[in-house]
């Protein structure tokens, strides 16, 4: 059964309207408490009134919830998931960049990227303040308290916890800043 009775939906309604007017009730009361000045009533008005909204919103989950399957994990399943020894993922391939006449190609996606930061000048790029990932993407110190990868490379620590699109972004965005062009291609 998804749906309540007919008649057990009117009783809720019913019920509904009557927590209503008893909240609309309270409301009156605790106004005429304020006005007479008795502080103490009205704080035990408002908490009476915040009883009924939380009553009220309860009885809606529970109406909401009616029907539905509950979700129902077992007892004995471990809190955490080993990672399995072989995975089945494969590499999506790599990037080539070409940046004034200088192709750049490595077996990784990460790898490539280094080396064309390199290739613009880490100190330029690092002046660009680039953000990638919520940490910066070049930083004299490495960042602890995170999971992105860096490597140090030549002083610098390059945030290397990239995609194929972020690297792709990244790369265009620096390259327009800087005023040098570059051309990057997918290799599956």
């Amino acid at each position: 059964m998804k749906k309540l009775p007919e008649v057990v939906e009117t009783k809720f309604a019913a019920l509904f309207t009557a927590l209503q007017h008893a909240a609309d009730d309270l409301k009156i009361a605790g106004a005429e408490a304020c006005l007479i000045g008795d502080f103490s009533q009205v704080s035990l008005i408002n908490d009476s009134c915040r009883q009924l909204q939380t009553l009220e919103t309860d009885i809606k989950s529970v109406i909401n919830s009616f029907g539905k399957t509950p979700k129902i994990q077992p007892s004995d399943a471990p809190e955490f998931y080993k990672k399995k020894k072989f995975r089945t993922r494969k590499s999506r391939g790599h990037i080539r960049v070409t940046i004034a006449d200088s192709v750049f190609e490595e077996s990784t996606i990460a790898q490539t990227f280094v080396k064309a930061l390199k290739a613009f000048g880490l100190e330029r790029v690092a002046k660009l303040n680039q953000i990638i990932t919520s940490i910066p993407l070049l930083a004299k110190t490495p960042v602890t308290n995170s999971y992105q990868t860096q490597i140090l490379c030549d002083g610098w620590y390059v945030t290397t916890h990239v995609n194929k699109h972020t690297a792709t972004t990244l790369l265009k965005d620096i390259s327009r800043q800087l005023g040098t062009p570059i051309k990057i291609e997918f290799i599956e």
